[in-house]
């Protein structure tokens, strides 16, 4: 079998492994179903990025990126950085009744949205750093840094998606046991024994 470097030779190793030529079409799905189970069940280094969030004045939501799974952590780019403290919404809300405006201190998550409090009074600059969903990969983006460094990883786990749909259940413990070893294996180089600050966004 040729090494796994790209999208392309990706899909030509699950079709090998399968040893079926009828399933190209289907294993494009079988790869995004595999990068939507490794986001869950994989937590390492490389899956935390830092955004630039603008604020609004008189408005207190802002959007949050789309392929976030969990926050991190929440500053405000003045002078100093201030780590802005999270907050429940009914929290939040109570904390912060009145209807005045001012210099963010709090926030909350409400869907896909932060809450600030107190509703920003000017155009700040918000930096958020969160746990990234898996980059999908595609004809245009043909790698990430997860096929870069553990190509098993997107292998088994495109294996174990595609076992169902084949109706080949008496292999699916196989491939699911080589898929979690392959994640143990990257959980234990990238460990997070805690994080001051769990919010997944909804």
């Amino acid at each position: 079998m040729s090494a796994i470097t790209d999208y392309a030779s990706l899909q030509t190793a699950v079709s090998s492994w399968l040893h079926r030529t009828d399933l190209t079409p289907f294993i494009a799905d079988f790869i995004a179903l595999a990068e939507a189970k490794m986001s869950s069940d994989i937590v390492a280094r490389p899956m935390d990025v830092r955004s630039n969030l603008p604020t609004i004045a008189g408005n207190a939501y802002v959007n949050l990126p789309l392929d976030m799974l969990e926050m991190r952590r929440l500053i405000l780019r003045s002078d100093p950085v201030t780590v802005l403290r999270y907050a429940s919404p009914d929290q939040l809300s109570a904390d912060h009744a009145g209807a005045a405006t001012g210099t963010p201190v709090a926030f909350s998550v409400i869907g896909q949205q932060l809450q600030l409090a107190p509703v920003p009074d000017a155009a700040y600059q918000l930096e958020l750093t969160y746990q990234q969903r898996i980059p999908a990969l595609s004809t245009i983006n043909t790698t990430n840094w997860l096929l870069a460094a553990f190509p098993n990883a997107y292998l088994y786990a495109a294996l174990c998606a595609a076992q169902p749909f084949i109706m080949n259940d008496a292999r699916i413990p196989t491939f699911e046991k080589l898929y979690l070893q392959s994640v143990d294996a990257i959980n234990s180089i990238d460990w997070y024994s805690g994080s001051t600050m769990q919010v997944r966004a909804k």
